[in-house]
């Protein structure tokens, strides 16, 4: 009898420690606020909006960033938590350079972040929300029906973009940063890292409450699956070597299940590494700022290599 309380006490605290753990990363909704926008970088924009077609309901919102006539619109997408400002990645100075080598650049905040409506379900980290990224070209279209289009994500963001890549052939080029095999291989690292609790709290045991008693959808973003699906269109995966969220052995393993698809490893001794990513997060989604010239050439070059070529059919 005793054994038993004993027992019964032990899965109730780990039940309650799951339940506490859960909580801080909002699953449901990530409404980080804005801490800046393009003006504060000097950038003009407009900010836009519209619905996609699976949630015509669903408000989102995102900035135009553009300089004369873009040769191409590139939806930038951003990570699970984040939203459209990026600071965490410095992605809008990102965005700012871009639009300075001709591309327009929409920003969006996707469905259950920043200032966009929720969906039903909460994130499903990449398949639902590679929704927002058509609506997207949908709303670019709409405005200049000869536009052309290209994505470009970290994290999730990187594999939102991969799951549009798959659904609308109209979106030319992908380039995904730091994003992930399958969501449910690296939940544990993030949560750690979002949390600061023990890591030992987030292996089989965290995954099954965060699915089953908290609704997660962890057996859908599966990058993966679908990689072989993007041919002909060219994809450039970047990744960085020391990421402690995402093992560059995924990268690695994206580019073999797409031999076409072009991989950059980026790699930064320690002591060059800048506070901004002396984190639990580390250099995850950091080869921009690692790398800030060489990631601009290199994205650069493989947009201009899409789009100096005539449009595919």
């Amino acid at each position: 009898m005793r054994s038993r309380f004993i027992r019964a006490a032990v899965v109730g605290v780990v039940l309650a420690l799951l339940w506490y753990a859960l909580a801080p990363l909002g699953f449901g909704s990530w409404h980080t606020p804005l801490a800046e926008t393009p003006a504060d970088h000097g950038i003009a924009f407009g900010t836009v909006t519209f619905q996609p077609r699976d949630r015509p309901q669903l408000l989102l919102r995102a900035w135009w960033i553009t300089e004369g006539i873009p040769k191409a619109g590139l939806v930038m997408v951003h990570g699970g938590g984040g939203n459209r400002a990026q600071p965490y990645t410095d992605w809008l100075q990102l965005a700012g350079t871009l639009a300075q080598r001709g591309y327009g650049v929409l920003a969006l905040d996707l469905r259950n972040h920043g200032e966009s409506g929720d969906a039903p379900g909460g994130p499903t980290f990449g398949p639902d929300e590679a929704n927002d990224v058509i609506a997207a070209m949908d709303f670019l279209h709409s405005r200049n029906p000869g536009m052309r289009f290209a994505a470009i994500g970290h994290s999730m963001g990187g594999q939102t973009a991969l799951y549009a890549a798959a659904r609308d052939p109209r979106l030319e080029a992908v380039i995904s940063d730091a994003t992930y095999t399958d969501i449910k291989s690296i939940t544990p690292a993030f949560a750690h890292a979002a949390t600061g609790l023990p890591a030992l709290l987030f292996g089989a045991p965290f995954i099954w409450s965060a699915e089953h008693l908290h609704g997660v959808r962890l057996d859908q973003a599966r990058a993966i699956d679908i990689m072989g699906t993007l041919a002909p269109r060219p994809v450039l995966l970047i990744h960085d070597a020391a990421d402690p969220i995402v093992p560059v052995e995924q990268a690695r393993a994206l580019a073999a299940a797409y031999p076409d698809a072009e991989l950059w490893i980026t790699s930064t001794p320690p002591e060059q590494v800048p506070p901004e990513l002396h984190t639990r997060f580390g250099t995850h989604a950091g080869s921009y700022i690692l790398n800030r010239d060489a990631y601009v050439d290199r994205v650069t070059q493989f947009l201009d290599r899409t789009f100096s070529a005539p449009p595919p059919g």
